[in-house]
């Protein structure tokens, strides 16, 4: 059993096409996730690409907190966080492109 009554930030970049179940166009908002799924954060070295509610389950999102991890091949720059906490999608970014935390960002 996952998390209920979680809220993710939604937000799908204008570059993305698809998307996630719930995603937002644009604009970051919040949207409440389905019992059981918790949130998902992805991002390039500058901004966000798509924020929202992942079906994976909540063994697959043990942390409370967005920790982004790297995705695809080495040396790619996708990172991706899941994690189980309101609206914690939304942690890893900042306010704005460049002060990621672990993004690969100038300290």
């Amino acid at each position: 059993p996952g998390p209920h009554n979680l809220s993710c930030i939604s937000y799908k970049h204008p570059s993305v096409r698809g998307g996630l179940g719930g995603t937002g166009r644009g604009a970051a908002g919040a949207v409440r996730c389905p019992p059981g799924q918790c949130c998902i954060g992805i991002w390039n070295r500058s901004h966000a690409l798509v924020q929202g509610c992942w079906g994976g389950g909540g063994a697959a999102c043990p942390s409370p907190t967005c920790i982004p991890s790297p995705a695809g091949p080495p040396g790619g720059a996708v990172l991706v966080c899941l994690c189980h906490g309101h609206l914690c999608n939304g942690n890893a970014t900042g306010t704005g492109a460049g002060t990621a935390v672990g993004l690969g960002a100038p300290h």
